[in-house]
């Protein structure tokens, strides 16, 4: 903003390497010199999901985890405890156990159908319920990077693989019918779909007690963000190492369950609160959906980090927060949300040096980015290649 206010009219990704290199699909991986301009590089990976559901299941049952294939016909309880004493299967079995984790998803057989823990909706935050996904075939050139796009009633997700792109649709039914939203899918494809599109019901929000008794629940059992900024598999690696960190004995503590469960409701309330921020920090007018998300009251955590931004570029995070400074940033100022002034350290040097240290920075990034492989160059070596 100071230099702004002296003419530069380059934009915040300018200064970011990450930008630079995924506009010309390039990619690598950081450098491990911290004095290296690639050592600021980030990434995150675009998983198959069904693929890597596989494999972590082969990887359990290679070091003694025990798989039980069946359909849950009846849960059987603890009369004095209330506890989940077993739960027989479809062919007669009865599996008992002193711990339960529920990844039942929605249905939420053991959490809710069980044991009553009710469900808190988001959907006043969170409106869109309902989602449309497909597969395209592969484009080039392989972008190393997911296209979210804007649409009248939700948005648009494009995610490259090495075999094919992942697309979806997100909406809320109640501002468009599933045929236009089938439209608007596949007119946003970039290459042939391969199949017909599926439809996806949901609502965002969470269980009031993540852990309850002698149950956990994980993944959609517990709750339900949309893929905005793709933290399902976070919200249940999270899940899973807040349990190992309070490991239980028999007495299951009262103390380590409450705590857990402050712990996966501030991971929950944190992650939604960014993901309203994309919504409702929106100056679109053009339609119904969106003159709600601009209007709608939002949490008083999230108007608190607004509030900050605004009166002076401030961004404190909570420990251990998923979601980094410059992620905070990026959207606030991505929507227009602009500090009303700058850092009054930057007061007493001269703006002459700053814009001079800015150059030298971006031009450093864009000499950087120049050497690197394409990401598919990167791709076919580090994966071993495209099988075809």
């Amino acid at each position: 903003m100071h230099t702004k206010n002296s003419g530069n009219t380059a934009a915040l990704e300018d200064y970011s390497i990450c930008s630079i290199a995924a506009k010309q699909a390039k990619f690598i991986l950081p450098d491990n010199n911290p004095k290296s301009v690639l050592s600021h590089l980030r990434y995150a990976y675009h998983f198959d999901a069904t693929a890597y559901a596989a494999f972590l299941r082969k990887y359990a049952q290679q070091r003694g985890v025990m798989r039980i294939e069946g359909k849950i016909e009846n849960v059987l309880t603890h009369q004095d405890s209330g506890n989940i004493q077993s739960v027989t299967l479809e062919n007669g079995q009865s599996i008992d156990a002193d711990f339960f984790f529920d990844c039942s998803g929605f249905k939420a057989l053991l959490l809710e159908k069980t044991l009553g823990v009710k469900f808190t909706d988001w959907s006043h935050w969170l409106p869109c319920n309902r989602a449309q996904a497909v597969a395209s075939e592969r484009t080039e050139p392989l972008l190393p990077f997911t296209i979210s796009t804007a649409k009248t009633a939700g948005w648009q997700w494009r995610i490259p693989t090495q075999h094919r792109t992942g697309n979806g649709h997100i909406y809320c039914r109640d501002f468009m019918s599933d045929d236009e939203a089938n439209q608007i899918l596949l007119k946003g494809l970039d290459a042939k779909p391969l199949g017909d599109a599926r439809t996806i019901d949901f609502q965002t929000g969470c269980r009031e007690h993540f852990w309850f008794k002698n149950c956990i629940g994980l993944g959609l059992s517990s709750g339900f963000l949309e893929p905005l900024e793709s933290t399902s598999i976070f919200l249940i690696q999270q899940g899973i190492v807040r349990f190992i960190s309070l490991y239980p004995d028999g007495q299951l503590s009262n103390v380590l369950q409450n705590e857990y469960n402050r712990l996966m409701s501030r991971e929950f309330s944190q992650v939604r609160d960014f993901i309203i921020l994309h919504y409702h920090a929106t100056q679109r007018d053009d339609s119904p959906f969106w003159n709600y998300c601009r209007n709608m009251s939002i949490p008083h955590s999230l108007q608190h980090k607004i509030d900050l931004f605004r009166a002076g570029g401030r961004v404190f995070r909570d420990d251990q927060e998923l979601f980094s400074k410059p992620s905070w940033i990026a959207v606030m100022l991505g929507q227009h949300i602009v500090p009303e002034v700058y850092d009054p350290i930057l007061s007493d040097i001269p703006k002459s040096d700053i814009q001079r240290s800015l150059d030298s920075m971006n031009i450093a990034m864009k000499q950087a980015v120049s050497r690197l492989p394409s990401h598919a160059e990167f791709i076919n070596k580090y994966a071993n290649g495209v099988r075809t």
